[in-house]
């Protein structure tokens, strides 16, 4: 009886220090500042973040050397978000360092799973991860965002390399720019709603 106690005691200890494998849609909770821990990876994917808190919600990737890497999210407040990790020249992630004063999620997603950009028109609210297929010859994009911190736009043509910067402002904004040819990617960072519209 005592041995079987005894392994039980040690597969729950273990079981409690062993990283979590991020595959698709798992999701993690927690409140308040916390450090998560996952299977290292050097593959691109989506996470998805909510926080519900009223102060700073910070959340930066950790790479195998145990320090910070990608910042992903600095908001205050509440907050719901998908953004991009291992975007490029990532050395691995094994985990998140997070900052928060309320509870939040974070739920891990492929790339294939990013919002579709599919007519020549979308909206949206907050950070997102758009797909659309690869661009060709001239093609631009017309942005508008009606928020009030920044406002930024990359491209990326191929996943897991350095991303072109379309936008890049503070506060509300109307413009138009370059879409680069190959694009298959868009990530957004806005506080507010915005209109992209590709031509």
């Amino acid at each position: 009886m005592l041995r079987r106690m005894l392994a039980v005691l040690t597969l729950t200890a273990a079981a409690l220090t062993t990283p979590t494998s991020a595959h698709a849609d798992t999701t993690f909770r927690g409140e308040g500042d916390d450090v998560v821990r996952i299977n290292p990876t050097k593959k691109p994917g989506l996470i998805r973040f909510s926080h519900d808190g009223e102060s700073n919600f910070i959340v930066y990737t950790v790479n195998g050397r145990g320090k910070t890497d990608e910042l992903l999210v600095n908001e205050i407040g509440p907050y719901d978000g998908t953004v991009l990790y291992n975007a490029y020249d990532s050395k691995g992630t094994v985990g998140l360092q997070i900052k928060a004063d309320g509870a939040w999620t974070a739920t891990f997603k492929p790339v294939t799973k990013a919002r579709c950009w599919c007519a020549s028109t979308i909206r949206g609210t907050g950070d997102q991860v758009l797909k659309l297929s690869p661009t060709r010859g001239l093609r631009t994009v017309r942005a508008a965002h009606n928020g009030e911190s920044n406002f930024i736009v990359y491209g990326y043509p191929r996943v897991g390399t350095y991303g072109d910067l379309l936008f890049n402002q503070i506060g509300s904004y109307k413009g138009k720019a370059l879409l680069p040819v190959g694009t298959r990617l868009v990530t957004v960072h806005a506080d507010g709603t915005w209109t992209l519209t590709r031509r």
